[in-house]
């Protein structure tokens, strides 16, 4: 059995068994790696079990339920909407957001938020509407009003130079992906130039400007973003991980865990692109 194999089987018997639903460390980042590996393998029992995955997730979710990205409501979002948008879903699937549209409308609009973080913050939320703007949805005008207020905030802070320097790498990551979605062209590339002159910018290849993130996923993020070629690095990354234990973690998520290592396996192999790394 060869290292992913062995992954495979680890997630298999933890996956449906952890209590966290959300997409860094539980149902829905699991279910991430398993319809790519539908796609890798061509075995459909690997995508029933990604389906399992997300029925679970959905009695899981309840009107209390926490709206951050890491482990909430918005990063199952966008989980769900990337699984529309890469095709492991068909559109009758899209009814989950009836509700979850409403919901993340709502925290937005009534300063639901605590900072600018992906993982608990306003970055988070905004990602949320990226996704599901840059999907098949209806485009509910709703969508784009929350858009507007996040990025407006964001930029309202970069203007007055309060954005704290661990956040400021996922307002970078944000107005770069508002930049590509329709209707926001250009309208705030200046706070995105203001943006490249922090000093945490200047040199991307920085370990401390995305603390959530292990070194591998770190540079794919920064050759994503950035446009520079981390081929060489990444190759010699990827020669300590396979030297390094990690047996013994009891992590399974997308972000650092099993889930991750199995996604990186694939990716390094060049069997998948690099789409999943932007979920982080």
């Amino acid at each position: 059995m060869n290292p992913l194999e062995k992954i495979v089987w680890k997630l298999i018997i933890n996956g449906s068994l952890t209590e966290q639903p959300g997409l860094f460390y539980g149902k829905t980042g699991i279910a991430v790696f398993f319809f790519h590996y539908t796609q890798y393998t061509g075995n459909e029992l690997f995508r029933e079990y990604a389906m399992d995955l997300i029925e679970e997730t959905q009695k899981q979710i309840s009107d209390t339920f926490t709206n951050r990205y890491d482990i909430g409501l918005s990063g199952i979002g966008v989980g769900f909407e990337y699984f529309l948008q890469n095709g492991f879903l068909g559109a009758e699937n899209d009814n989950i957001f009836d509700d979850l549209d409403d919901r993340m409308y709502h925290t937005v609009m009534n300063g639901q938020y605590s900072n600018l973080s992906l993982c608990e913050g306003l970055t988070g939320l905004g990602r949320y509407f990226l996704y599901r703007l840059n999907g098949n949805c209806n485009k509910d005008s709703r969508l784009h009003e929350a858009l507007t207020y996040i990025a407006n905030e964001i930029t309202h802070r970069i203007y007055n130079d309060t954005v704290p320097e661990n956040e400021k790498y996922d307002v970078y990551r944000f107005l770069c992906d508002l930049s590509k979605t329709n209707g926001y062209t250009g309208k705030y590339d200046a706070f995105l130039h203001l943006c490249k002159k922090w000093n945490c910018l200047i040199e991307p290849d920085n370990q401390t400007i995305i603390p959530h993130m292990n070194n591998l996923q770190r540079l794919y993020s920064y050759q994503n973003y950035f446009h520079i070629d981390f081929t060489e690095k990444i190759s010699l990354e990827w020669e300590n991980r396979k030297s390094t234990d990690n047996s013994s973690t009891d992590n399974i998520g997308l972000l650092n865990g099993w889930t991750s290592e199995a996604l990186l396996h694939l990716t390094f192999s060049n069997n998948i692109n690099t789409s999943w790394i932007n979920l982080l």
